[in-house]
């Protein structure tokens, strides 16, 4: 299949800013703090958790020095795809695909389990009673399409308000507990010690910091959709980064030095809740604290409308290179957006919200359990593979060293290692479920079979679509 106008996004339409924005937005460094260091907190390494944020930022820089290098070479909004099925061959190109929209899949359906808790907390706050999660999450939902098919740019700017509220509530939070000298122990550098961060709990902890930057790899998704996407994608892939891991690292340090190294986990066992908005009223005001609830909410209707941007153009992509239905690479004919791949993907999502409100009565299971991991699980995976992808990309080119040979090979063990790590401590994460963790990984090989399958059936049925795979155009 070739591409026609009615097949191609909507090229210069955004600024490196706004894919910023929008890649910020995706990544929701709220949701990450407010949503999972509670957890980490009591099950994970404790205080290390601050300097698992570090680590993870510090793996993410040299991994994204590789991915960027690549993105300057292979622009296309099936990012990971295009990049691995190039850098490696077409089949692990499908497989990488697969992973990453199940991953951005599973992470919506987090923010949609949040955001669904979050509503039902606020309605029984205010009437006294509240409607099902599940239920609220569908109404979030029906908005989500509306919002993603609109063009880039009204994204783009509806999201950068609500992630500059976040950056700016989170920010003046650290620099008042700075200010004030922390809480009762004062400011201590205990935990970014490597024996807090590598202590008991340090596997179940690394989930939650992957999760919570994941998101940011999502700068190539726009690629076709830049303004000079060779510099403009590896730009918003450091910037973002950069930002991530100060926002979470200094956030989640300001958070531990406002309560003790010695309180804080006693305090978030026994209010996980209000763990976060009590210091932020304490150090701030009550009314920022109310604010940064309300910006709670706005963060996950960003990051679910982020995502749902992410796997429609992984789907369009995919369509349009004939690998799935090339229904879903046709674009709207006013916004030039892939608006198919959008409804497929809400579509999906509300199967699936149905599906488990019929079984699950409290989304914080799912959303901070078995979701989250197989979504961990799905990212890492792709991201190993782009890594390799970046040294088989350069083989024999001109790219820089440490580019395209040193920080692709050592993120990729880096990665290897964090996804041994998330295996090993896969059954405490499903909430001791060795049927779910099962399940999980039973699921990925699955997928990656299927994936394999299908670039093996194209190869023999259409050998000249199968050449047409990651973008070969």
């Amino acid at each position: 299949m070739r591409d026609t106008p009615e097949q191609r996004l909507k090229a210069g339409s955004v600024g490196w800013l706004q894919i910023l924005a929008l890649v910020l937005a995706t990544t929701g460094p709220l949701i990450g703090l407010v949503g999972a260091v509670p957890v980490a907190l009591t099950q994970g390494n404790g205080i290390g958790m601050a300097g698992c944020f570090l680590l993870a930022g510090l793996i993410y820089l040299v991994f994204g020095a590789g991915f960027a290098a690549l993105t300057r070479q292979v622009v296309d909004a099936g990012a990971f795809y295009a990049c691995v099925a190039r850098g490696l061959s077409r089949p692990a190109g499908l497989i990488a695909a697969g992973l990453a929209t199940t991953a951005y899949m599973a992470l919506q359906l987090c923010c949609y389990g949040l955001i669904g808790f979050f509503m039902t907390q606020l309605s029984q706050g205010v009437w006294g009673e509240g409607l099902p999660w599940w239920f609220n999450a569908l109404l979030v939902n029906a908005v989500v399409p509306f919002c993603a098919q609109r063009n880039l740019t009204f994204a783009a700017r509806l999201l950068g308000v609500l992630v500059l509220a976040e950056f700016a509530v989170l920010a003046a939070f650290a620099a008042s507990v700075l200010w004030h000298g922390g809480g009762p122990e004062g400011l201590s550098a205990q935990p970014f010690a490597p024996a807090q961060v590598f202590s008991a709990g340090f596997g179940a902890a690394m989930v939650f910091a992957v999760a919570a930057f994941a998101g940011f790899e999502t700068a190539a998704v726009y690629g076709e959709e830049a303004r000079a996407p060779q510099r403009t994608v590896s730009r918003v892939l450091l910037v973002a980064i950069l930002a991530v891991t100060a926002t979470l690292a200094g956030s989640a340090w300001a958070l531990i030095a406002a309560y003790g190294p010695g309180e804080v986990v006693d305090a978030a066992a026994r209010d996980p809740g209000a763990l976060w908005f009590s210091a932020v009223s304490r150090f701030l005001s009550p009314d920022l604290s109310t604010a940064m609830a309300v910006l709670l909410m706005t963060s996950l209707f960003a990051a679910i409308i982020g995502l749902q941007n992410a796997v429609s153009r992984y789907l369009y992509a995919l369509g349009r290179d004939g690998a799935i239905w090339p229904v879903l690479a046709q674009m709207h004919p006013q916004h030039e957006t892939p608006y198919i791949a959008n409804l497929a993907q809400a579509s999906v999502s509300i199967l699936a919200l149905a599906g488990l409100g019929l079984v699950e009565s409290d989304p914080l299971r799912i959303a901070l359990g078995s979701a989250s991991a197989l979504a961990v699980i799905a990212l890492l995976s792709a991201q190993i593979l782009v890594s390799a992808a970046v040294i088989g990309f350069f083989r024999g080119r001109d790219g820089g060293v440490w580019s395209t040979r040193i920080a692709p090979a050592a993120s990729a063990l880096a990665l290897a290692a964090l996804l041994c790590t998330v295996l090993l401590n896969l059954r405490s994460l499903t909430g001791g479920s060795a049927a779910a963790a099962w399940t999980i990984a039973i699921a990925l090989l699955a997928l990656a079979g299927a994936c394999a399958l299908r670039a093996w059936a194209m190869k023999r049925r259409d050998p000249a679509a199968y050449a047409r795979l990651g973008g070969a155009r």
